[in-house]
């Protein structure tokens, strides 16, 4: 267990050379083609195998970037079951061959913008996750619905509560759908933050700089007994949570 001023930073790198990270890109690309195409045949038969595929996929990418993706579980693996991952702080693409690489197999609500994106985000229809266009709020609660009635069967889940990537790595405003998705399904909330993804990509730029990733599952918060009612008070532990894992280190 690593408390929570144990994060460190990336320190500040220069932006490697085009070339370099061109070369990178065309390596990346190479990798993910080369992994979607098996994702596509075993997913309908296999969620395990498929999985796997795309646990080696979030890995390769790893190495092909420099990323060192780091687990610090500070509920030290007593979380088990039926959980939701709450992600506290979204900032980077590079985020997301890190979870692949580090965390259990989990299902995850994906903007449609993501899930377009070449290669990269192929693999969230076969990988059974939802996809929802966020500006139709409609849809996204059918979206937030679905998801909760999975979880209440047992499913993990990964899911930002902030719903975009933040420009300046602040903090967004929260939203409440993960919590009543949480709240329905009385599944134990696993706070997730993440350190050192933004310094290796910020949004808008697309220059990887080599570097660590260290994800922190924070103390879990059981929702067993509570109701729609506590949604402000565990919106509100959340944010705390957050501000705490991203002010010390």
């Amino acid at each position: 267990m690593v408390p929570a001023t144990a994060m460190t930073r990336n320190p500040a790198a220069p932006r490697p050379a085009f070339w370099l990270s061109a070369a990178r890109w065309i390596a990346s690309g190479a990798n993910s083609l080369l992994h979607v195409v098996p994702l596509l045949a075993v997913s309908p038969f296999s969620r395990q195998l498929g999985w796997a595929i795309y646990r080696h996929w979030g890995r390769t990418m790893c190495r092909i970037f420099g990323i060192v993706p780091v687990l610090r579980d500070h509920n030290v693996g007593s979380v088990s079951g039926t959980c939701l991952y709450v992600w506290l702080n979204q900032t980077s693409l590079a985020e997301v061959p890190a979870f692949a690489a580090l965390l259990p197999p989990w299902y995850t609500i994906a903007n449609v913008e993501y899930a377009i994106m070449p290669l990269f985000g192929w693999a969230m229809v076969p990988l059974r996750n939802i996809v929802i266009v966020r500006q139709w709020k409609w849809q996204a609660r059918r979206g937030i619905e679905r998801a909760a009635a999975r979880l209440a069967q047992g499913e993990r889940w990964l899911v930002s509560i902030e719903g975009a990537r933040s420009a300046d790595g602040e903090l967004q405003p929260y939203k409440k759908g993960p919590i009543v998705m949480a709240l329905r399904s009385q599944a134990t909330i696993v706070p997730l933050a993440v350190r050192g993804a933004r310094e290796i990509m910020p949004k808008g730029d697309w220059r990887l700089r080599p570097g660590r990733i260290e994800v922190h599952l924070l103390e879990a918060i059981p929702t067993r007994g509570l109701t729609y009612d506590d949604r402000d008070v565990v919106l509100e532990r959340l944010h705390r949570a957050a501000e705490r894992a991203l002010t010390h280190g």
